[in-house]
């Protein structure tokens, strides 16, 4: 769409040094008249005022200057937080010239073109911090920021509305980049579900089996048996390649076929009994020597303990014998 401007000043005239038969006319409702004398500060009547020296006066040149409000419109192009892409911004506000005086002097004739400058460095100042993806995001930042925006002293601006969208070469990278975003949040929200499932653990994603089907398990059932045949099927090819050959079957073979016959034929699996301590390591266990005790009593005149009978060992060989009863005595 073309930018909607319009011209501030209705009428530019030149006015003659003498004015005796056309005298300066006072301006219309709606508009501001602005007086160029040959030397000093302009004079702006309002509507409804009378014009000072309006035969003689030395003026010579008047500006009618146009005070309604205005829908205007600006396009521009501003650039993202990504170097390759741009947004296209269009930009509605409402315009009104608060200073005929400072009009004139500047001699503006197209009111967008005259503020195009100041919007465009702001709006490119704000977009660049957005992704081509964060339109909202970049649109309700343009929106906010513009409000503050009011132009400068010669007229009143309001009412900013801005809409992005990616122009030109861009378009069709952007819309591959918001297909590709659009089918990453579809994956994330199926698969967040069935995360909840699985860390439910079989019964728990058994019932999601059975809620999908209407509640018939027969499926189900089914590849659980064919599951358990396949299974059977493979631990008797296992057994079968660890039968013995002609030589001596090794010990690892033998357990691992015992494991699994009684896997297959659901029977517990009987694990190895652990290593029993030695007897003979228990039997060998060292005297506590008892001098330092002995020697403790002795010195505070207490009475000896009697000894403790010698531990007999039970090795033969090793320590004495006991004495053998006559059983005919």
């Amino acid at each position: 769409m073309p930018p909607v401007t319009y011209d501030p000043i209705l009428e530019l005239r030149e006015l003659p040094r003498f004015r005796v038969f056309t005298p300066i006319a006072a301006p219309r409702l709606g508009t501001s008249l602005v007086l160029e004398p040959e030397e000093g500060p302009p004079l702006v009547i309002a509507a409804g005022d009378r014009v000072p020296e309006a035969r003689l006066g030395k003026y010579h040149r008047s500006y009618l200057i146009d005070l309604g409000n205005y829908g205007l419109r600006l396009e521009e192009r501003v650039p993202s937080a990504d170097p390759s892409f741009q947004f296209a911004a269009t930009v509605s506000f409402t315009c009104r010239v608060h200073n005929p005086a400072e009009i004139a002097k500047r001699r503006v004739r197209d009111m967008t073109g005259s503020l195009r400058l100041q919007m465009a460095r702001l709006m490119r100042q704000v977009a660049r911090e957005y992704d081509i993806s964060e339109f909202n995001q970049a649109e309700a930042a343009l929106n906010a920021h513009l409000e503050k925006f009011t132009g400068d002293a010669a007229v009143y601006l309001g009412g900013y509305l801005v809409e992005l969208h990616a122009g030109g070469a861009v378009e069709q990278s952007s819309a591959e980049f918001h297909d590709t975003s659009r089918a990453i949040r579809m994956d994330r929200m199926r698969r967040e579900p069935m995360a909840d499932v699985v860390r439910g653990g079989r019964d728990e994603m058994y019932a999601q089996w059975l809620a999908k089907r209407g509640g018939d398990p027969s499926q189900l059932l089914e590849f659980e048996a064919t599951a358990r045949a396949d299974e059977a099927e493979l631990m008797l090819r296992t057994m079968k390649a660890l039968e013995p050959s002609e030589g001596a079957e090794p010990f690892a073979f033998r357990e691992e076929r015992k494991k699994l016959t009684a896997r297959l034929l659901g029977e517990p699996i009987e694990e190895r009994p652990k290593k029993r301590k030695s007897r003979l390591a228990g039997s060998l266990a060292p005297v506590v020597d008892q001098a330092p005790d002995e020697q403790v009593r002795s010195q505070s005149g207490q009475p000896e303990a009697p000894e403790p009978e010698k531990a007999v060992n039970r090795v033969r060989g090793l320590g004495p014998r006991p004495e053998r009863s006559d059983p005919d005595a």
